[in-house]
């Protein structure tokens, strides 16, 4: 009887294993780390952690608007063909364990980042990404800045215009808030076939840099306008 039943649980095993073999995806656990198609860690991910957290920075990508119905697999499937993927991770908020819209994904080698970065703009589960350089690069461009002008630490307000209709302030604070630090998101419910609103980022360097990269950036088919108010006084 213990014979039979070690060969059903055996059988079943390989149900699962040849399932995730014939759709070419891969097994994550909790922690999101990644498995062999024999079921066994991949040990490069856990030794990542060992390494050099500069060096690591250079090979992981940010993400943002991220669908709210994506997970890692489809982050897997949608970055692999850019490069080895050792880890993706979506934040999720503590309490409800919802998705916060924002994902990291990294690769073997930081060779694959540009193509990876490349991909900004397309579709995941129904919508657009955006995806950011590393970390690492966004850091030392914000020390630089810094140093460079000190006028640059003061809020700054873009003006948005041509919002589709279905996008919310959320969207709008997770669409900017991989440029900069978002103090406040609004959105004006306007008469005609689209909205506007008003992002306030707390440095006027993170504003230009936002404007630069969204200004007529395909948002749920219609072409985003953002433009940069005058530096608003501090209270």
């Amino acid at each position: 009887r213990d014979r039979d039943r070690d060969r059903d649980r055996d059988r079943d095993r390989g149900r699962d294993r040849d399932r995730y073999r014939d759709s070419g995806r891969p097994r994550y656990d909790e922690n999101y780390r990644h498995e062999t198609r024999s079921g066994r860690v991949d040990r490069s991910a856990a030794n990542k952690d060992t390494e050099d957290g500069f060096e690591r920075d250079l090979r992981t990508i940010f993400i943002a608007q991220v669908a709210r119905k994506a997970d890692e697999r489809d982050l897997f499937a949608f970055f692999t063909e850019c490069g080895k993927v050792t880890d993706v991770r979506i934040i999720k908020d503590t309490q409800t364990r919802r998705s916060k819209g924002i994902a990291y994904v990294e690769f073997e080698s930081m060779e694959s980042c540009p193509a990876a970065v490349a991909k900004s703009g397309q579709i995941i589960c129904g919508f657009p990404c955006i995806v950011q350089p590393s970390q690492a690069e966004k850091n030392i461009a914000a020390k630089q800045a810094a140093l460079v002008a000190a006028q640059q630490d003061q809020p700054s307000r873009v003006n948005v215009s041509n919002l589709h209709k279905d996008i919310g302030q959320d969207d709008l604070r997770d669409l900017f808030s991989p440029f900069g630090t978002v103090s406040h998101a609004s959105i004006q419910r306007d008469a005609g076939e689209a909205n506007s609103g008003v992002v306030t980022f707390k440095e006027l360097d993170e504003a230009k840099k936002a404007v630069a990269h969204l200004n007529g950036f395909d948002l749920a088919g219609m072409k985003l306008v953002a433009e940069l108010q005058a530096p608003v006084a501090p209270p």
